[in-house]
């Protein structure tokens, strides 16, 4: 697929555009993701309060069909805190539905609570990027993030992270190609830094 064919637009927290990227985000991350783990509605407001708080959102399009997003900005961890807290009791169900990710979330707290929590240098970060697995459909991801690099050198900002998980090889080898360095590692992610010039 060539790049004019996609379409990057800006992503609002428009109520038909967020149902579009949360099913594509249902598709695309499996049951080791958490939010993966929400139901459709729950899943909703996260991205509409995702979206209302973050500084740079963007969505690809083939025809009209939603192929891709990326979503960044600073300080999108108090987003979550405030999501956390506004559906504590149903996240706590779910939780105990699926232990796996109650016991992942104990011992990221124990690990937080012996070690010295690290912290990115960058506070510019692309917080969630997605795009759709077709063989018709190649450089999705990589056209959303150098659209994110050019709009960030634009506001001279120049480097920005983000994390993936230990285990996502795929994404890591994509983020390493496209110039990004390893910062540190954590008990279930790998932090990652990109200086922009």
């Amino acid at each position: 697929m060539n790049k004019t064919e996609i379409k990057i637009l800006p992503l609002t927290a428009d109520e038909n555009l967020i149902g579009k990227i949360t099913s594509l985000h249902k598709q695309i991350f499996d049951k080791d993701h958490f939010t993966a783990r929400f139901d459709e509605k729950l899943l909703n407001k996260y991205f509409y309060l995702l979206l209302s708080n973050s500084s740079y959102k963007i969505c690809a399009f083939k025809d009209q069909e939603v192929i891709g997003y990326l979503i960044a900005g600073e300080k999108l961890d108090n987003v979550l805190k405030k999501f956390s807290k506004e559906y504590f009791i149903r996240l706590i169900i779910l939780l105990l539905k699926n232990p796996r990710f109650l016991l992942e979330k104990f011992l990221g707290l124990m690990t937080r609570l012996i070690r010295k929590n690290k912290k990115s240098k960058a506070d510019m970060r692309l917080f969630l990027i997605a795009s759709k697995h077709d063989e018709n459909i190649k450089g999705v991801g990589k056209t959303l993030i150098e659209n994110l690099e050019k709009h960030l050198i634009e506001k001279g900002i120049t480097f920005y992270g983000l994390s993936v998980r230990k285990h996502n090889q795929q994404a890591i080898n994509f983020y390493k190609r496209l110039g990004f360095i390893e910062e540190f590692i954590t008990h279930k992610s790998i932090y990652f830094i990109k200086k922009l010039s």
